[in-house]
């Protein structure tokens, strides 16, 4: 029996989960001692220079040698001994090629009507990293499905905020949603009061917005992001009807340049 699209979704988010045990570096809280003792001391003073520091080796060795999502992948697969501390572009490029890499047959059967002759001019499913742009920082996972009515999707395409494919998923693993990209800026919305009032922090404004230092997830640059942050593709990966797939490169590695 073919899977639904919420249950692919969720199973990219909690496989990205178990790579990514401490989850993001830039997710704290207000008081870590409400937290249970065995977690505990991850969000302590000494446990947040340590998940940064473990952050900056991941970034340094995948994200900054400008690795393409597979290479970052595979080096993450490689070394799942170790706890990783990510954040949200790591976790989304990780979900992304891992829904390639197990779901791509059931995406065709989902998205693609078999009996149909696709021709070159076909419209193509995709699977995007999308990134927001300064002052935001936020990524995350979009499946876009095939659509005649769409512009043809490429890296580097920016479009308005809070604007989507028709009939687009978001997998957020960061935030952990999964939407009809019409409801992603409701749902984000919910999940940022949620962790208020759960009394986390999060730090998604980018660097140099140095004014801004409410770390409130219904702050300024963290509620409103997905209202109002302009957005970028930044990885993609395209799959064909017969299940043949396309990894999109950018040797300019725009991804990194947002950050």
């Amino acid at each position: 029996m073919t899977i639904t699209i919420e249950e692919i979704l969720y199973d990219a988010i909690r496989e990205t989960k178990s790579v990514f045990k401490v989850k993001s570096y830039n997710i704290g809280y207000y008081d870590h001692n409400m937290l249970p003792a065995e977690t505990r001391g991850f969000y302590g003073e000494k446990g947040n220079i340590l998940r940064k520091r473990a952050f900056d080796i991941i970034y340094d060795d995948t994200l900054g040698k400008k690795l393409n999502c597979k290479e970052i992948y595979n080096y993450l697969n490689r070394q799942k001994n170790i706890i990783f501390v990510g954040n949200c572009l790591l976790l989304a490029i990780y979900s992304l090629y891992y829904l390639k890499k197990i779901h791509k047959h059931t995406f065709r059967y989902l998205f693609y009507k078999m009996e149909s002759n696709h021709t070159h001019d076909s419209p193509l499913l995709t699977l995007q990293v999308i990134s927001l742009l300064k002052p935001y920082s936020h990524s995350f996972v979009m499946v876009s499905p095939p659509n005649n009515n769409e512009e043809k999707p490429y890296l580097g395409m920016q479009t308005p905020p809070n604007q989507f494919p028709r009939d687009a998923w978001i997998c957020d693993p960061w935030a952990d949603i999964i939407c009809p990209a019409i409801s992603y800026d409701e749902k984000w919305k919910i999940t940022m009061s949620k962790w208020n009032f759960a009394g986390k922090t999060v730090n998604i404004t980018h660097v140099k917005v140095k004014e801004d230092t409410d770390l409130s997830p219904l702050g300024r640059y963290a509620y409103t992001a997905i209202q109002m942050g302009r957005k970028m593709i930044v990885d993609m990966i395209t799959i064909y009807p017969d299940g043949k797939t396309i990894l999109h490169e950018d040797t300019s590695s725009k991804r990194c340049n947002i950050l």
